[in-house]
């Protein structure tokens, strides 16, 4: 197995993963993914539920409503009722938001509580998150720069969610969008998060996505840029379904292809020393 776990899984705890099977019963649920994840063998998984740390500000983004810090509670107390196999390691995470260059979802005090966090940039479906002046390729390509580079100083930020992902009906062609972006300024924004410490995420839904035909072959361009800045990676499945956890074939052979190795993607024990500096 090249990457033995999934840092990016979703619970019913987010908005987006209350889906039912044909039994009624929710495809998100805690348990259901803890036993797909011991069925395949991995060694650690980590829940990354949407979440803000403070729902009740204004102008929060409005699928951030329902969230705040009981949902973390929850979900550790589900977790704590749980049973899984010895070899796999639980973790609880999140993915916040970028609310805005300033701002993104938490701070750095409750990022501490938590295992990982991870940040999006390009959630551009969601009313209220910042978006792009047009729709023109160029225009989109300097937000995606912009909104980026806010990450580089919030270094409690491990990792970036589905870099410079969005479908393609929303923003057009990412192809195009990446043609028209600023290669020196992308590497040197792939620089400076490699000096704050902050990985890249390889995702398998968005690399997968129908809805982003053209994101395996950009993204690939990007990280092996991102490689050679001396950035590091994480891998998640960004599963909203139990049946989604972990690397499926055609995401490993596009890390093999793209030239990523398993030294390439950060381990716990990595997150937990950058922690400390």
């Amino acid at each position: 197995m090249l990457l033995p776990g999934d840092w990016h899984v979703h619970t019913y705890y987010s908005p987006c993963g209350r889906r039912l099977d044909d039994a009624v019963q929710p495809l998100a649920a805690p348990e259901r993914h803890l036993a797909r994840a011991s069925e395949l063998g991995l060694r650690e998984i980590v829940f990354t539920d949407h979440f803000v740390e403070d729902p009740t500000r204004p102008g929060m983004v409005l699928f951030y409503k329902g969230s705040g810090p009981a949902i973390l509670h929850d979900l550790r107390s589900e977790l704590a009722r749980c049973s899984w196999g010895a070899e796999l390691n639980v973790y609880v995470g999140c993915e916040t938001e970028t609310l805005s260059t300033e701002k993104v979802g938490i701070g750095p005090e409750l990022a501490r509580q938590l295992d990982f966090v991870l940040a999006p940039t390009t959630h551009y479906h969601l009313p209220g998150v910042p978006q792009p002046g047009s729709e023109a390729p160029a225009d989109v390509a300097d937000h995606m720069l912009t909104m980026i580079a806010s990450l580089v100083t919030k270094p409690w930020i491990d990792a970036v969610a589905h870099p410079f992902s969005e479908r393609e009906s929303l923003i057009g062609d990412l192809r195009a969008i990446y043609e028209a972006m600023d290669k020196v300024r992308l590497t040197d924004i792939m620089g400076e998060l490699a000096s704050s410490g902050i990985a890249l995420e390889v995702n398998g839904s968005a690399i997968t996505s129908e809805a982003m035909p053209h994101y395996g072959q950009v993204y690939a361009e990007v990280a092996r840029l991102a490689k050679s800045m001396g950035l590091s990676f994480t891998f998640g499945s960004d599963a909203h379904d139990y049946r989604k956890v972990g690397l499926w074939p055609s995401v490993e052979r596009w890390i093999v292809e793209t030239g990523l190795e398993r030294t390439d993607f950060l381990t716990m024990a990595q997150v937990r020393v950058k922690r400390l500096v």
